[in-house]
């Protein structure tokens, strides 16, 4: 079975299993090698320099959510576009009717140009505003130096970390998950590999992990540019590339939500740190381990929801043509059902684990207990995430742009950035630890009233299908 038959006839655990398990392998391995750069610094003994590098990561999120941005809604612009086309003629085979990939290849190719030039812009603004940056971030004298070594090496390799992360989500669009996979694996053991080399063998420190993840990008960007000159529906040639607004705006339309989402949490990650920062380096390092385990659920159902997207954007585009929207049905109860499930298992599985698990991490006895009640803080809530996953992918992946956008934003600021400062004045630092929880519930309830509620009609699917 091709990918796009794939896509079309499938069952739900098939493409659970063919589209999402890679996409949470990839996931996964991204927790890992994240967790490598403090697993490894951790083991030095310095809890300075892991407070550094912990301190740095709204940077790091920040150039996630513009390869966020393009890889995304290109990933969505060409997936409803296949499934729509594929709808009013589905036998149409690669070899004889080629001409049908040409929006798609524009698509891609303005993927692969615009994440480039927004990686040059990120080079070149990190290193010019240093000095404004860091403070903002929360560094102290302590771990300024430490932090600044780390984002100056990290801005370096932000072009191909943003083409590379781009046309990773984008190279999904037509149900083959596989080829990205082989990517996002190679890069991240170059880096899982180069961490221990550099930061414990050669003891340098944050530069060492910094250099580690910049080198592992650079891999995984090399391969995805190899295949995507081998696939017929993307493209590298600027002679597909167009800035025309059918194309561009498209792109960055369907790519705002969840870019939206990531980048406030960048934002939201730097008011954490500045409030956690009153309660030492010990909380922040605290913060920093217990927080980057409990990613594990998060990104488990994350690659749920992301892997099974192009699915859910295919037969999207299908009902716009024939009207049924039985298939779409069928792929979003499946998913929600699965989401819940392994949110809840896994959640259980690290609070049950989380002596063991932060003790692997760091073994300074200050950070130890406020590591673990982190860890608990992070996973106690993490079941009902699924629900909200699902709906922020959905209203995305159906091009619903606003209410996708309200609905990423949600957990990562319009809810959690009050519930943080209310938290923080009313329990002090426990209500730190707790404050994601309280976001998660209010906004899985938020999330499932928009989805719920009338959202679309006969004019805004006529236009959905004219602009394809």
């Amino acid at each position: 079975m091709n990918d796009e038959k794939k896509l079309r006839e499938a069952s739900v655990g098939k493409l659970l299993l063919t589209m999402s398990l890679p996409v949470i392998l990839v996931m996964t391995m991204n927790v890992i090698y994240n967790v490598a750069d403090v697993f490894f610094m951790g083991r030095t003994g310095d809890t300075i320099q892991v407070a550094a590098v912990s301190l740095a990561g709204p940077v790091f999120t920040a150039i996630s959510a513009l390869n966020t941005l393009i890889g995304f809604g290109g990933c969505t612009a060409i997936s409803i576009a296949l499934g729509s086309d594929s709808a009013s003629s589905p036998d149409q085979t690669d070899d004889t009717h080629i001409h049908r990939y040409a929006k798609s290849r524009q698509y891609s190719s303005f993927v692969v140009y615009a994440s480039l030039f927004l990686g040059i812009l990120v080079l070149i603004l990190v290193l010019a505003f240093m000095p404004y940056l860091l403070p903002l971030l929360g560094t102290d004298a302590q771990t300024m130096p430490y932090t600044r070594d780390y984002l100056t090496i990290l801005a370096i390799g932000a072009p191909w970390m943003l083409v590379g992360g781009a046309m990773g989500n984008t190279l999904r669009a037509d149900g083959d998950t596989k080829t990205a996979l082989i990517g996002v694996l190679s890069g991240n053991l170059i880096n899982i590999v180069l961490d221990p080399i550099l930061i414990s063998v050669l003891h340098m420190g944050a530069k060492g992990a910094a250099i580690a993840t910049v080198c592992g990008n650079l891999v995984s960007c090399l391969w995805m540019l190899y295949v995507t000159r081998k696939k017929p529906a993307f493209s590298l040639s600027l002679k597909d590339l167009t800035l025309k607004k059918e194309i561009s705006l498209k792109v960055l339309s369907l790519g705002i939500p969840m870019a939206a989402g990531t980048l406030l949490m960048s934002f939201a990650g730097a008011f954490g740190n500045n409030l956690m920062a009153s309660y030492g380096s010990t909380a922040i390092a605290a913060r920093a381990v217990g927080g980057k385990v409990g990613m594990i659920v998060p990104m488990v159902i994350m690659g749920i929801c992301m892997g099974i997207q192009p699915a859910i954007s295919y037969a999207y585009g299908m009902k716009l043509k024939s009207g049924d929207g039985k298939r779409l049905s069928s792929i979003l109860k499946g998913t929600g059902l699965c989401s819940v499930l392994v949110g809840t298992l896994l959640s259980l599985v690290l609070i049950l684990l989380r002596g063991p698990l932060v003790s692997s991490f760091i073994t300074d006895p200050a950070v130890l207990p406020l590591g673990k009640t982190m860890l608990i803080g992070s996973c106690i809530a993490q079941p009902v995430y699924g629900i909200y996953q699902l709906a922020s992918t959905y209203l995305q992946a159906v091009g619903q742009v606003k209410k996708a956008t309200i609905t990423s934003l949600l957990r990562q600021g319009i809810v959690y950035i009050p519930v943080l400062y209310i938290m923080e004045a009313l329990f002090g630092l426990m209500g730190l630890v707790y404050a994601s929880a309280i976001t998660d519930v209010l906004s899985t309830v938020i999330a499932a009233f928009l989805v719920l509620s009338p959202f679309s009609t006969a004019k805004t699917q006529l236009e959905a299908v004219s602009s394809l």
